[in-house]
């Protein structure tokens, strides 16, 4: 049996935490006042100055962590390194259909998500496709 963490790119778990973010703001109460521009951390730095921290900020954050994780993943020989591949790439799909088709979803910081999946993806073949060219020896 296939682990479902282990085959399950990151970014879905960051695209589910968007849409979650947006759709259960109708159902869920401490949800109500949370946008892309709530202010998440705000720390004083010198004078009159503050560090603000929004939610579309921590969002790139975790893209960036995201993508590190998984081309990480992608270097490390898997049985399952196909079924990761195919899973980024249904992923980047759906974050650019959304971004399409999806008012809530068409702004920069989907737009930049989408990237990174995409990125993540295509890293992901390519680092593959170089690991089973050296494993068969073909030059």
């Amino acid at each position: 049996m296939v682990p479902f963490l282990s085959t399950v790119t990151t970014f879905l778990w960051i695209l589910l935490l968007y849409i979650f973010i947006h759709i259960g703001a109708e159902h869920i109460g401490f949800l109500r006042n949370l946008s892309l521009n709530s202010i998440v951390i705000a720390y004083p730095i010198a004078g009159n100055r503050e560090f603000l921290l929004r939610t579309k900020e921590l969002f790139l954050i975790l893209g960036s962590i995201a993508l590190f994780v998984e081309i990480t993943k992608a270097s490390h020989a898997s049985k399952f390194g196909a079924i990761e591949t195919l899973t980024s790439y249904v992923v980047s799909i759906v974050f650019i259909v959304m971004f399409f088709s999806v008012t809530w979803a068409q702004n920069a910081t989907f737009l930049i998500l989408s990237i990174m999946s995409l990125i993540d993806a295509t890293g992901g073949f390519m680092i593959e496709l170089n690991a089973a060219r050296k494993d068969i020896n073909v030059s």
